[in-house]
């Protein structure tokens, strides 16, 4: 009878790296010795009988495959090679339970160089005859343990298969730090392989440990308050010890903006009834920051962007930031500062000043605002939400009308929900902002109003490479005085993200010349379709509609067209080409929409 073997992660019938090192060291040697008329030998290597993956397994254990383009490569050293290959085809088929495949090896010269050829025939798997899985010790009888070899079992296969083995091996060890168990350990870790029988019998044991608790938290660092990083604790004292919730605090913390590193280290040795103390390392984050932006488009022309950063101006963990933005068409200078108030990791008050300007077709505004706010945004930045008290003063020209100067102390709130599929080009995804303000002449405004403003946009995919994108805006405003309401919260339509065909902010309500001066409501719509023709290409084909109004919506515009996407990890540029579809366009009355960006 055939003796039987032991496997193990530590156990394997052949050292691979050693003969690998042997055989590099017998190759220099040779190459010493043949003669230069030997050297640079083509060689062809063939692999028959297999399919993926093991195929690709062999060649990537195949020595003779690896070195088959090495221009040292000579008629003894192919030899040599072929020689070991049958074992390493072996040794290649052992991971997916293939232990005694049959294997013709053919080493055959041909003009002007070599082919190895082998046929493999794998035969038949090992089988599993018996699994002996078993949890021991303190924490054996934990329900959730022993329904994990319930649970490994039903979806085992009989097939010997050592990365499965592999794979529950990581699960049941990821189990017990998730249940408290840190010092889980496996006691026994084996398969014994019958070649005779062609069967397997695998044997894990683990033993749990102790049960742990999380302890007291302790923070090493001296660049923040300890009360401050004690809100940042979602750690509770006297819960089980749980690898998740370890890693969700130390993103938590990396999160904050505060440090660039963060260690946490278990004291097990100063644990106490499995109270386990945690020590926090935190290394500072580089307190100031710059960063710049250059784009592109059609609405705005050339656009410059500049932000400086200060995220460590104390020990409380305030933050600093001036922002400015400048372009052909409008402008913006911002300066913030934010204090970490109730839940830190995703709540601040945000004071800030700006000044800003904006020229359209039909208007010119300036607008000097004061701002302070209660602001909550999840981790990922998909959810962001806004309370704010706003003080506004905006000087603004309408057409050739004299410049007007409109105070105002602005209550609201504003909310934005997104969520989009990772990748350059994201299928699916769903994007809602709103806004609501107003404010009223007995609280120091000049005019009385009340303002809201929702856009969406919906995504989906269809099929392997397209993708629907529908875009809604609606605006609805009650204004006492609209003589004083400022332009830049008026609504208006056309451009790059609105109507397309149509000049930025061009549709809307005008006066007795003519001239567009916003509205009090408005609504858009849009529909398009991206078809992906290439890895970093999109066709595009679209149509948009609507108008700003006052009291009844008279006309809708509508504008079609065509474009392209080319597709960057760190946005897309977008080209469009639309007509005025309902103002009865000629050849010539193209508009041509450039841009650069986010899909959503």
């Amino acid at each position: 009878m055939k003796p039987a073997y032991l496997l193990s992660k530590s156990h394997t019938p052949v050292n691979h790296t050693f003969l690998y090192t042997c055989e590099l060291i017998l190759f220099l040697l040779l190459n010493l010795l043949v003669s230069p008329s030997m050297a640079a030998v083509p060689l062809t290597v063939e692999v028959n009988g297999l399919d993926a993956p093991l195929k690709t397994n062999v060649l990537q254990f195949l020595d003779i495959e690896k070195m088959k383009n090495d221009e040292e490569l000579n008629e003894r050293w192919i030899k040599r090679l072929h020689e070991q290959a049958p074992q390493e085809i072996r040794e290649a088929l052992q991971p997916f339970g293939y232990y005694v495949p049959d294997i013709q090896s053919q080493l055959t010269e041909t003009e002007g160089g070599w082919l190895a050829r082998y046929t493999v025939n794998k035969g038949k798997p090992v089988k599993i005859t018996k699994r002996d899985v078993q949890w021991k010790g303190e924490g054996a009888d934990n329900p959730v343990f022993q329904q994990s070899i319930l649970n490994y079992r039903r979806k085992a296969d009989n097939t010997l298969n050592h990365s499965e083995y592999e794979s529950a091996k990581n699960e049941f060890m990821n189990l017990a730090l998730s249940a408290g168990y840190p010092k889980a350990t496996f006691t026994e870790n084996a398969w014994l392989v019958d070649l005779e029988k062609n069967s397997a019998e695998l044997t894990l044991h683990m033993e749990t440990g102790p049960l742990y608790y999380f302890g007291d938290v302790r923070f090493s660092q001296d660049f923040l308050n300890p009360e401050l990083l004690q809100q940042y604790v979602t750690l509770k004292k006297g819960d089980p010890y749980s690898y998740e919730s370890l890693l969700e605090f130390q993103q938590n913390l990396i999160a904050s903006n505060y440090a660039q590193e963060v260690t946490i280290d278990p004291l097990f040795h100063e644990a106490v009834d499995q109270q386990l103390p945690l020590d926090v390392l935190m290394k500072p984050i580089t307190p100031h920051k710059f960063v710049f932006g250059l784009g592109y488009e059609t609405d705005v022309g050339v656009r410059g962007s500049a932000r400086w950063t200060d995220r460590l101006i104390n020990r409380h963990g305030h933050h600093s930031d001036v922002y400015l933005k400048l372009s052909q068409k409008e402008g913006l200078l911002r300066g913030e500062y934010s204090i970490p108030v109730l839940r830190p990791l995703t709540d601040r008050w945000v004071s800030t000043t700006d000044y800003e300007y904006e020229v359209t077709p039909s208007t010119k505004s300036s607008t000097f605002e004061l701002e302070t706010a209660f602001v909550r945004r999840n981790l990922t930045d998909t959810n962001f939400y806004k309370g704010f008290i706003l003080a506004s003063s905006e000087n603004f020209t309408i057409a050739d009308d004299p410049q007007v100067t409109t105070n105002l102390f602005i209550l609201g709130a504003t909310a934005r929900f997104s969520e989009m599929e990772e990748g350059m080009f994201p299928q699916n995804g769903h994007y809602l902002f709103s806004d609501l303000r107003g404010a009223a002449e007995t609280l120091l405004s000049d005019t009385s109003f009340t303002r809201m403003h929702l856009k969406g946009i919906y995504m989906r995919g269809l099929g392997e490479n397209g993708r629907i994108t529908t875009r809604l805006e609606i605006g609805a405003a009650l204004v006492n005085n609209f003589d004083i309401y400022p332009a830049s919260l008026r609504f208006f339509a056309g451009g790059d993200n609105s109507v397309r065909g149509y000049e930025y902010e061009s549709l809307g309500p005008v006066d007795e010349d003519g001239t567009v001066v916003g509205g009090k409501n408005v609504i858009t719509c849009s529909f398009e379709y991206d078809h992906r023709v290439a890895e970093s290409w999109v066709l595009a084909g679209f149509v948009d509609a609507g108008n700003a109004y006052n009291d009844n919506l008279d006309k809708t515009y509508a504008g079609a067209g065509t474009g392209f996407r080319w597709l960057a990890p760190f946005g897309s540029i977008r080209v469009d080409i639309a007509w005025p579809v309902s103002e009865q366009p000629q050849l010539n009355d193209w508009r041509l929409h450039v841009g650069f960006g986010a899909t959503l």
